[in-house]
């Protein structure tokens, strides 16, 4: 089972590429697939984007692009997030799915 936060290389549309898990355990536990976050090296001024090292190199977290993956197609976990990341990716989320 994949959790909350965890940094996986993803199958998306037969490429791969790495992603942030942003469903809570609790769905992950219970249901074939996650909620996931794409990583992309594209900047953008978005506030939706969260910048982060990965692999040596500026990435950033594509929270307006949350998608579900099959768990099946999470294939390798290559790091977790810094927990000084964990409160402004919630807030992201709460704020993108506030009315």
């Amino acid at each position: 089972m994949v959790k909350r936060f965890e940094v996986y290389m993803g199958v998306f549309q037969g490429v791969e590429k790495p992603c942030l898990i942003v469903s809570p355990d609790e769905l992950n536990e219970a249901l074939p697939y996650a909620l996931v976050a794409p990583i992309t090296v594209s900047s953008s001024q978005l506030p939706t984007r969260v910048g982060i090292g990965l692999r040596g190199k500026k990435a950033y977290i594509a929270m307006d692009l949350i998608q579900p993956v099959n768990q099946k197609d999470l294939k390798l976990k290559i790091g977790l997030l810094p927990d000084q990341i964990h409160r402004q990716i919630v807030e992201i989320i709460q704020k993108i799915f506030a009315y």
